[in-house]
């Protein structure tokens, strides 16, 4: 899998805010329709901390993640982002070999896990 990351901050003044507001499910949608991508997640950062939000696009391969980048769609919703006073980068990320999928925490509780000794 590979990621299309966008980090930035959302706009602090009521006018961007409400524009940026009104945009944001069309910039998603958007962005779903580009060739390769599977699926799209958005986080804020807890504590206000700069970058406030992250995104990431998943695609299937890391070249059409690469192409998305260099895309109109993706041209388009940074200019917009930016004429709402939300400067974006944006990041190629792919999972790393050494952990391909999550390393799952250890379940503590035997009544949900069969398998670990009482």
């Amino acid at each position: 899998m590979a990621y299309l990351m966008f980090q930035y901050d959302r706009p602090i003044d009521t006018q961007n805010w409400n524009n940026y507001n009104r945009h944001v499910r069309d910039w998603i949608a958007q962005l779903l329709t580009m060739p390769g991508a599977i699926s799209f997640m958005a986080y804020r950062a807890a504590h206000q901390n700069s970058p406030d939000t992250f995104t990431l696009l998943e695609f299937r391969t890391m070249e059409e993640a690469r192409h998305a980048a260099a895309s109109e769609p993706v041209k388009h919703v940074l200019d917009e982002l930016r004429a709402f006073g939300a400067v974006a980068k944006v990041l190629l990320v792919e999972r790393s070999p050494f952990t391909p999928e999550p390393i799952l925490a250890a379940i503590q509780d035997s009544e949900i896990d069969p398998v670990t000794p009482v």
